[in-house]
């Protein structure tokens, strides 16, 4: 009975420390993952404004140089490593709210110069 515990609180120990999740091809790094979540809550955040004043989800990830599928994939990545996750996005709402600080009390100016 005693080899079972033993066995058992070994076999325990092995599997947590096992990646459950594969590191995706290409991994972003967290600086750009960080990037990347900034610009999306700002393009989230920019949906009540009119057509000409944001831009498209699809110029996010060609300008990140990604597509959806690998950001899909390095998102699950970094969610499976809760600390690294919570410190991504600690990094992004600290960043966020120096934005906030910094913005001007201007009307928001398009972004796009001419239509697509």
């Amino acid at each position: 009975m005693r080899i079972f515990y033993i066995y058992g609180i070994s076999l325990f120990l092995t599997a947590c420390a096992q990646d459950r999740i594969a590191k995706p091809d290409p991994l972003m790094s967290e600086e750009q993952l960080i990037n990347f979540q900034i610009d999306l809550a700002l393009i989230n955040a920019a949906n009540n404004f009119p057509e000409g004043y944001y831009v498209p989800l699809d110029s996010l990830y060609r300008f990140h140089g990604i597509d959806s599928l690998t950001f899909v994939k390095n998102n699950t990545y970094y969610a499976s490593k809760s600390k690294r996750y919570t410190r991504i996005f600690e990094e992004v709402e600290s960043r966020l709210k120096t934005m906030q600080e910094q913005d001007s009390v201007a009307p928001p100016q398009p972004l796009l110069d001419n239509k697509y």
